[in-house]
């Protein structure tokens, strides 16, 4: 990104966009555990609204999609939302502390809508092939 802007400069002749350090360090819960990542942060000089975003590390993410493909296996097999915690931290040590009510009522609501709209692909195909 930093190499896609390095050749706009200001009047002065510096370069408009920057490497300006690091976001602070956060956790991130994968399948194996908690990891600590840092990701760089970029300054647009120019105010033309320049922001870079990390593909591989989303703004906010907390959890890997492993942990939530495990949080939909456990949930498909019928453990109860107030048993998870138990479940995954069986599985996951104590790594798996954050897991609240709340976020598996979220990822409920993800889950239906994902499902909601394979069927609408599922059906769609079936109308044109048949």
């Amino acid at each position: 990104m930093l190499d896609q802007h390095a050749d706009v400069r200001l009047s002065d002749g510096r370069q408009t966009v920057v490497r300006n350090g690091h976001l602070p360090e956060r956790t991130v819960q994968i399948g194996i555990g908690n990891i600590e990542v840092k990701v760089a942060k970029v300054r647009d000089r120019s105010g033309s609204g320049v922001r870079f975003n990390s593909n591989l590390l989303p703004p906010y993410l907390k959890r890997a999609h492993s942990v939530e493909e495990l949080l939909s296996w456990l949930y498909l097999k019928g453990v109860s939302t107030g048993d998870f915690q138990e479940s995954l931290s069986s599985l996951l040590g104590d790594q798996a502390k954050g897991l609240s009510a709340n976020m598996i009522y979220q990822l409920k609501v993800k889950w239906k809508k994902e499902h909601s709209r394979r069927d609408q692909l599922d059906q769609t195909t079936l109308h044109r092939n048949g």
